[in-house]
């Protein structure tokens, strides 16, 4: 006779207790793995013990969905904290995260398209609704009368006692079977909590520095830069680039010798170079709180923050430029729906993938190769306006997945509206598949890495030395016009790809034709070359506005550059000291 579970009550008393048990230990599995640290969940018991000690009842039946639905959703936590540790190597955060559903929900269908995406999500929904369901009907299978009230008594002194006991008796007693015992949804409760509260003050003291930052340029308005008055500045993000890429095995194989090369190359064109080291506001991602903590001197760290800080009159770097009478613009090929947060900055000019002109195909989940992007600046920043310009600009070559990875066009000129990059046409197609093939990615990631530094430095070479830009007529005598370009990593890769631990720090290279711009960021732990300092060095991303403020703002910094642009002759170059010899 088939099992039905009206007339097996010790069995249905016996699954619920195992998948809900199971269930409970999920929030285990992201930093102990399977199989989890403990093997009972003493929740699991006392809730159990407790729906087996209740009469049938409409009551009853209410609770066993309810008891369903919250184990369901710890699992969902669970899932969600696993993904998290895994691509920015920090625990979820239920308080600041949950902004980020419509985010996620976003990046996967631009990954996966519109069709995959809405069936791995009606799975995920289905298979959800499908355990809690069977959870709901077993702890329905079992009640009052027809359990025998001394094993319920039993489970619930056993999951009562033991959540309020078991910590004092691990460190009284050894035994290997106390060491299995857990409470671990009191766990993620108590830590999700903690979080909560430490997230409040973080998020009050945050406000207070938005809100009373005594800096003489967070005001609206922000504070010009007279050092820079005379100086094209372009402000370029590297997806992905975190010094992992260059310290760490295989990647370093590839990109170190990558610098020494790009170094020479600077050289060799009469630029000169130095490099620092930033931390980034985070890992792994959500590079647009890096350009907000980069851009507006504070950090940055979560959604949450990033929309206080947007909507305030706090100032950013783009004020500070237009007080110094720039032309502002973004370039942003990553953005391809409308984006309110762009006006909100106040740059003069936004470009997006609309309105960038590309006509070759998309590179895997980039719009559009960095080679391309880089053309832009010139054709629509450097060439079009006589007045000084300040560009910020995001690059995707360097995206995960990393693919596909492309050769650099040798001649820029025949960039145009992006045709030129046909022969690649169906190459990284396969993308999404890449997403659950970690070795493939860390195989293509260094290669993706190097393609964004050719086309930065690329860019360089061609476009910053004097004569080969189609700049128009400047206010400004050529001699006396100059280039700032900073190129940094936006944050480090997931740790998934690049390891373990891998820390926030990413490079920061400033090329410039003025040696003279320069000096100060000698002064202040940056190196010489296109290889960062080490770790005593980083700065704090936060702290970058402020710095450019103390090397170009105010008197001092036009006393110590030269007034008028007049400077060091941008023939010299600054000595580099690391060859890679």
């Amino acid at each position: 006779m088939p099992l039905s579970l009206s007339r097996a009550p010790r069995w249905c008393l016996l699954l619920a207790l195992i998948l809900l048990d199971i269930l409970f230990l999920s929030p285990e599995f992201p930093w102990a793995g399977f199989p989890p640290m403990h093997w009972i969940a003493l929740e699991a018991l006392l809730v159990v013990g407790l729906m087996a000690l209740m009469p049938a009842c409409r009551l009853r039946r209410w609770l066993c969905g309810l008891v369903a639905l919250f184990a369901v959703t710890i699992a969902l936590c669970a899932l969600g904290d696993g993904l998290t540790q895994s691509m920015q190597g920090r625990s979820l955060n239920l308080y600041t995260d949950i902004k980020l559903i419509p985010i996620l929900i976003e990046l996967v269908v631009a990954n996966l398209g519109l069709p995959l995406a809405l069936v791995g999500f009606i799975a995920l929904g289905l298979v959800l609704f499908l355990v809690a369901s069977l959870l709901a009907a077993l702890l329905k299978g079992f009640h009052a009368g027809n359990v025998s009230r001394r094993w319920a008594l039993l489970l619930i002194i056993l999951g009562g006692a033991g959540i309020a006991r078991i910590d004092a008796m691990r460190q009284t007693d050894a035994s290997p079977w106390v060491a299995k015992l857990g409470h671990p949804v009191v766990n993620f409760i108590d830590f999700e909590w903690s979080r909560v509260q430490d997230t409040r003050r973080a998020m009050a003291d945050f406000g207070n520095q938005l809100y009373h930052d005594d800096h003489p340029w967070a005001g609206p308005g922000g504070a010009p830069l007279p050092g820079l008055a005379n100086v094209d500045v372009i402000l370029g993000f590297i997806e992905s680039y975190g010094v992992a890429a260059i310290e760490r095995e295989p990647f370093a194989d590839e990109i170190r010798p990558r610098l020494y090369q790009v170094q020479q190359q600077l050289s060799s064109a009469g630029l000169s170079v130095v490099t620092g080291r930033v931390t980034a506001a985070t890992l792994g991602g959500q590079s647009w709180l890096n350009h907000a903590t980069f851009s507006s001197g504070l950090p940055v760290t979560s959604q949450l923050r990033f929309e206080l800080m947007i909507n305030s009159q706090h100032s950013t770097l783009i004020d500070d430029f237009k007080a110094t009478n720039h032309v502002t613009s973004a370039i942003m090929p990553g953005v391809v729906r409308d984006w309110p947060e762009g006006d909100l900055y106040g740059y003069d000019e936004i470009h997006t993938s609309d309105s960038m002109g590309y006509q070759g195909p998309s590179m895997g989940w980039a719009s559009m190769p960095d080679q391309f992007t880089w053309q832009r600046v010139e054709d629509y920043v450097l060439a079009a306006h006589e007045k000084s310009t300040f560009t910020e600009l995001a690059t995707l070559s360097s995206h995960a997945p990393w693919s596909p990875v492309i050769d650099m066009i040798d001649d820029w000129s025949t960039l145009g509206d992006g045709q030129v990059f046909d022969r690649w046409q169906g190459a990284g197609d396969d993308y999404a598949s890449l997403w659950h093939d970690t070795q493939a990615m860390r195989q293509n990631y260094g290669p993706a890495i190097d393609y964004a530094l050719q086309a930065a430095s690329g860019f360089a070479t061609h476009y910053l030395v004097e004569g080969q830009s189609t700049a128009g007529t400047r206010d400004t005598a050529p001699q006396n016009h100059h280039t700032l370009m900073m190129i940094l990593g936006d944050h480090q890769a997931a740790p998934a790809v690049i390891g373990d631990n891998p820390g926030k720090d990413v490079p920061l290279h400033i090329i410039s034709d003025d040696p003279a711009l320069l000096q100060g960021f000698i002064d202040h732990g940056f190196r010489r070359g296109m290889v960062p300092p080490g770790p005593d060095s980083a700065i704090p991303m936060e702290n970058m506005r402020a710095l450019l403020h103390e090397l170009y703002g105010g008197d001092a910094a036009v006393d110590r550059l030269g007034a008028n642009g007049e400077r060091i002759s941008a023939g010299a170059t600054v000595p580099e000291t690391d060859s890679g010899s």
